[in-house]
C-alpha cells in the first residue's frame, strides 16, 4: 500500500487532518469569542498564529505560553476581558494607565489658537 504524499513529503492524510483540526480551532473562536487557558479564570482576547503546513490557530493576544498545547486547553467564553496584558495590548496609548491610577496623555497635543479680543476702541 503507498500513500500519496504533498510536495513537501507530508502524507495527504495527516494534511487534510491538519487543515481540518486548524479549521475547527478557528470555527471554536470565531464570532467575538474570547478565550481561557485550563481551568484559569482569566480571560485573553484571541490572535492567531501560523501553525504546521502554514495553517493558522487561535493563541492568546498576550501570548501566554499553553504548555502541553491540546485542543482542549483553549477554552472559548464570552467573559469580558480580564488579562491585564491584553488589555494593554489593545489599549490606545491614551488609555494606558500609569501608576497610581493616572492615565497616559498624548506624547503630543494640539492646543487651538485662541482669538485674540476684538479691538472695542
Amino acid at each position: 500500500m503507498t500513500t500519496e504524499t504533498n510536495p513537501q513529503g507530508v502524507p495527504l492524510i495527516a494534511v487534510a487532518d491538519l487543515r481540518a483540526f486548524a479549521r475547527e480551532m478557528r470555527d471554536r473562536f470565531a464570532d467575538g469569542q474570547r478565550m481561557s487557558v485550563r481551568g484559569s479564570d482569566v480571560v485573553h482576547a484571541v490572535d492567531t498564529e501560523r501553525w504546521l503546513l502554514g495553517e493558522l490557530v487561535p493563541q492568546p493576544l498576550c501570548h501566554t505560553p499553553v504548555y502541553g498545547w491540546s485542543p482542549t486547553a483553549l477554552r472559548a467564553v464570552r467573559r469580558p476581558l480580564s488579562c491585564q496584558k491584553c488589555i494593554r495590548i489593545l489599549a490606545s496609548p491614551d488609555q494606558i494607565l500609569l501608576p497610581y491610577g493616572e492615565f497616559q496623555p498624548p506624547l503630543f497635543t494640539y492646543v487651538p489658537p485662541v482669538k485674540a479680543p476684538a479691538d472695542v476702541t
